[in-house]
């Protein structure tokens, strides 16, 4: 039988983010970071490695620009060992008129140096001559960009157990209420099969709801599969300084005749006729790859710690991709290999806003349903998770964020005022 102040369930990004913040701003030192596997082996090694601070939700905003800030701070304080880049995102579309995640931030004067707004296909393809003449609108944010999220982890892990927080390679099979905290039963190769834990932070990425589910708590969070994936671009399709870019608009994909008539005999793929949403992205990737991701599927799945490839997505994704970068098409077909492809889970809520604070029960907490922003909002959701712990100051947002806000039926009608949830 072991023993600790703060046990974390989860050594991906957020759960990391939390140690270091008890660690760094609060000096807790006996702490123990438990995980399965190895630390950012799961959800956070499927990241797309981005971050931006503009969403539709002002607390989304908030959250993600404080936890930029931290980013930064890390960045100048470890001489940019992450590589944090503001190389921004392009989100394209074929309307002039189409609403960017619709926001008062577009209109917001004091963002004027951070958005850029182009209309017509002229002034587009004079500085992004690789979109398509369709391309009708472009809007950057500039207040975006790139970075290493395993090593920004790992130096976040670093400056935590630098502090004396421990790093446990073991599995929760179990958890008990206790008259002083909480009980875990755990797996793994140590010398003891239980720790004793006066607070409890549940980060365990998809695998929330098993873990609450032992405590006999159900939480509105589900998790959907989504995936990625990286090709060589021989033909240098895609220039290296090109912004992250989302392609804004729904559509159809492009099928021939005979590829139509296959597709409408098999019942099992008419799906692919039907209109795919909007979000589509792509970046480059290194010297001489780039990266594509289309979280077109909508349907939850009980997470599983393993996953295999689906050899129909980078052709859909590639097509879909094609629509606003018209020289992919030449991939479509005959798609450079190596194809390294990876998925990973998108655990959210239905309005897509991130479980972070204190559950039902005393000194138990959350940091979870961090769906497809994990890696840009960590060190924001790991700090609020902290403060809640150690009972500091909080920031205006931490209601939006609070396990409990849906009994709040006044703060739920601002919330659901909102129409787009800003998933990517």
């Amino acid at each position: 039988m072991k023993s600790a102040n703060i046990a974390i369930c989860g050594a991906g990004i957020a759960g990391i983010a939390t140690a270091w913040s008890l660690a760094v701003k609060y000096g807790q030192s006996k702490v123990v970071l438990l995980d399965k596997n190895q630390p950012m082996s799961l959800t956070t090694s499927k990241s797309g490695e981005n971050f931006r601070d503009y969403w539709p939700q002002p607390c989304m905003t908030a959250l993600t620009r404080r936890s930029i800030d931290l980013m930064q701070t890390l960045a100048d304080d470890s001489k940019d060992v992450f590589e944090m880049r503001y190389s921004g995102y392009d989100f394209v579309s074929e309307s002039k008129g189409r609403e960017i995640f619709p926001s008062d931030q577009l209109q917001d004067p004091g963002n004027a140096g951070n958005i850029l707004r182009i209309i017509g296909n002229d002034q587009i393809s004079a500085t992004q001559g690789y979109l398509g003449s369709s391309i009708r609108q472009l809007v950057r944010f500039e207040q975006a960009g790139a970075f290493d999220v395993h090593a920004l982890g790992s130096l976040m892990l670093k400056h935590a157990r630098n502090a004396g927080i421990e790093l446990w390679r073991a599995g929760v099979e179990n958890i008990e209420k206790t008259s002083k905290g909480f009980r875990l039963s755990l797996s793994g190769d140590l010398e003891f099969n239980s720790l004793d834990t006066e607070k409890l932070v549940l980060a365990p990425g998809p695998f929330i709801n098993e873990l609450v589910g032992m405590l006999g708590i159900t939480l509105g969070v589900e998790s959907i599969m989504q995936r990625k994936f990286i090709i060589p671009d021989p033909k240098d399709v895609i220039p290296r300084d090109m912004p992250f870019t989302i392609f804004a608009d729904p559509q159809y994909l492009d099928w021939s005749d005979e590829e139509q008539e296959l597709i409408t005999a098999d019942p099992d793929y008419g799906w692919l006729l039907e209109e795919f949403p909007a979000g589509l992205h792509i970046k480059p990737e290194g010297a001489h790859n780039i990266k594509l991701g289309w979280a077109y599927n909508r349907e939850p799945s009980v997470p599983q710690w393993e996953t295999s490839d689906d050899f129909d997505f980078p052709n859909i994704t590639l097509r879909g991709a094609s629509r606003f970068i018209p020289a992919l098409t030449q991939y479509v077909h005959e798609p450079p290999t190596p194809i390294v492809q990876f998925a990973g889970y998108y655990t959210r809520t239905r309005e897509n806003l991130p479980l972070i604070g204190p559950l039902e029960l005393a000194g138990l907490f959350t940091a979870s349903a961090l769906s497809g922003y994990g890696t840009m909002a960590a060190c924001g959701a790991g700090e609020l998770c902290a403060d809640w712990m150690m009972g500091g100051d909080l920031p205006q947002y931490a209601p939006y964020f609070h396990p409990d806000r849906y009994a709040d039926a006044t703060l739920m009608a601002e919330i659901n005022q909102v129409e787009s949830d800003g998933q990517l």
